[in-house]
């Protein structure tokens, strides 16, 4: 999904809004989106069960309104309000009027999306109605009480702005190498952040609307290696990059990631305080590339694995590192990144483990704040 990062910060990486674009060919999002598929695969019964559930409780009303927050390009944008006309419009004999609205920063590329329109499920259901609304979800998107239900999957560990503070030669939090005052900064970015979200919300939806949430997260307090471990290794390639002087090593020290996964207390935290939701669900789930193999198939597991995994990243992250250290840098450093995250699935200790924390989070909006 885009990030929403805002124009307003000064650094470099932060005024790159998209992910690799179509026309990057086999580097695209739209090409190596498959494991944000895979996330939304999990929630989807949930997903439709609360949909059918809010659209019963409402009295089966002669219209609804659906939005995707984060809704990106690709195969996958309109999944997510997919998954919800599907579950209302198998309640109902007469079918209401849908309003779907998706949502993502202005330079996403909506005439790709409204170009999957004709071939859709919601466009052969006949009562959809779909428009686009560009901004960033941690402003205001909505008229007041224009929504019922609203979705984003694999958006909110993107923070508005990479926080300001010093973490040399990484790129993210490190439980080896990070201060503690870099998790303090991450954290009350997030915080800041997630709180402008709800607050946000909290107007646009109706009292008794969800808000479903899914992206990364963690179950501890403060981060493991295994939660780092990506960010870690990519810092490393940039390193060994810097020491072979092909990127400039005060450019590595100056970069942070606007990035964050928060944990099941930092969430209930904001949320207590913001105060406009009451949690319906708040669930954390794995999710891995991995598949049965024997033994003698570890080493190529191990090496599936990191080119899969790399693809996914760099098609997220690479119009953020082109800006930071240039186009010249990039196919290098995901090689590097590469051979790394290939070595780290071999070694014993790690081996081949690959899998992500996430959160699904439900909200439902109070009819009294």
């Amino acid at each position: 999904m885009m990030m929403a990062v805002s124009e307003k910060q000064a650094s470099p990486a932060a005024v790159v809004l998209r992910m690799n674009p179509s026309r990057e060919g086999e580097m695209s999002y739209a090409n190596n989106s498959s494991f944000q598929r895979a996330i939304a695969s999990v929630t989807k019964k949930a997903r439709q069960d609360m949909a059918a559930a809010l659209y019963r409780s409402r009295g089966r009303p002669a219209s609804m309104a659906i939005a995707d927050l984060g809704c990106a390009t690709g195969p996958n944008a309109l999944l997510m309000v997919t998954d919800a006309v599907e579950a209302v419009l198998a309640e109902c004999g007469e079918p209401p009027e849908l309003l779907v609205f998706l949502n993502d920063l202005p330079g996403n590329d909506f005439n790709a999306v409204f170009s999957l329109l004709p071939k859709s499920p919601l466009a052969a259901s006949g009562c959809c109605f779909v428009s686009a609304c560009p901004g960033s979800f941690y402003g205001r998107v909505f008229p007041e009480a224009s929504l019922d239900y609203a979705v984003s999957s694999c958006s909110l560990h993107f923070l508005s702005k990479a926080p300001d503070v010093l973490n040399r030669g990484r790129v993210y939090i490190s439980e080896e190498h990070s201060s503690a005052a870099v998790l303090d900064a991450y954290r009350a970015q997030f915080q800041s952040d997630f709180s402008d979200f709800l607050r946000c919300r909290s107007p646009e939806m109706r009292p008794g609307g969800l808000v479903l949430l899914t992206f990364v997260a963690r179950r501890t307090s403060r981060p493991t290696a295994h939660d780092c471990y990506l960010w870690d290794l990519l810092a490393d390639a940039l390193m060994d990059m810097a020491a072979a002087g092909l990127v400039d090593e005060e450019q590595v020290h100056a970069f942070n990631a606007p990035f964050y996964n928060p944990s099941p207390d930092d969430l209930l935290q904001v949320i207590r305080n913001e105060g406009s939701f009451a949690v319906r669900t708040m669930q954390l789930f794995e999710i891995t590339r991995r598949s049965t193999t024997k033994d003698d198939e570890q080493v190529e597991l191990s090496r599936r694995l990191a080119v899969e995994t790399v693809s996914t990243i760099r098609a997220v992250l690479e119009p953020m590192m082109r800006m930071q250290f240039g186009l010249g840098a990039m196919d290098a450093l995901f090689c590097r990144f590469r051979l790394l995250l290939e070595a780290y699935y071999r070694n014993k200790a790690t081996q081949n483990k690959d899998d992500a924390t996430n959160v699904f989070l439900a909200l439902e909006k109070k009819h009294h704040n």
